[in-house]
């Protein structure tokens, strides 16, 4: 079981321009979904905005047929370049998708970022014997110790229940964030930590994916986390 089970928070340009420095004493990371974002708002707003709120950001960049959101920015590695230079810390994350060859993070793997490597699947599940593969043939990085997120959209309770199964019996030999999407896995939204999960991710805003909650239900569902 990791030693704490950390929130992020999914946000979008219109959600960070909103957001306060006392709105975020309960979360662990802000995910910066930079696909929802401007190019004027990352060059001229973002670092300033960020650094404001002094919490640690895990950028990410999930292309149109990756994500469930219907706005969309398309990015090219230029466009972030600065960007990753201002926030190369060890302290801070870049998402990196495991089933693509390319990225927009160019070089990620010599930064000082932690890595987080995902999966995402909007239509089934996902093996045990796939997540080790995926696992296995990870790009070697420079912190050394990437942590691999899975997201699956499981049929049912059932398909459900044999994912964080799995992700259970994987994380005792790497670091895992193991999500089902949609009603059916909410529990490994809000219990995950007990399979094995060592992030959760809500929403401050509209949903960046199916069946994340808000912060403040999270909060009401999980109150031993908050004292």
């Amino acid at each position: 079981m990791p030693a704490k089970y950390k929130v992020i928070a999914s946000v979008g340009e219109e959600d960070l321009r909103n957001l306060q420095k006392k709105d975020t004493k309960d979360l662990d990371l802000l995910e910066i979904r930079l696909d929802l974002f401007s190019r004027n708002y990352i060059q001229k707003e973002l670092k300033k905005k960020v650094k404001s709120l002094a919490i640690p950001v895990l950028l990410t960049y999930r292309r149109a047929e990756d994500s469930n959101m219907k706005s969309y920015v398309k990015l090219f590695p230029e466009d972030v370049e600065d960007l990753m230079k201002d926030f190369n810390s060890a302290e801070n994350y870049l998402d990196i998708e495991l089933n693509r060859d390319d990225t927009i993070f160019a070089g990620f793997e010599t930064l000082k970022y932690q890595i987080v490597y995902s999966y995402h699947s909007f239509k089934k599940s996902i093996s045990q014997k796939e997540m080790k593969d995926y696992i296995s043939n990870a790009k070697p990085v420079k912190s050394g110790k990437p942590i691999f997120k899975f997201a699956i959209t499981p049929e049912d309770i059932n398909e459900a229940a044999d994912f964080l199964s799995d992700i259970k019996v994987i994380s005792k030999s790497a670091s895992l964030i193991g999500v089902c999407m949609g009603e059916a896995g909410i529990v490994s939204r809000v219990f995950g930590e007990s399979y094995g999960s060592s992030f959760t991710y809500i929403t401050i805003g509209e949903p960046k994916a199916p069946g994340q909650i808000p912060l403040d239900t999270f909060r009401k569902l999980r109150p031993d986390l908050f004292k």
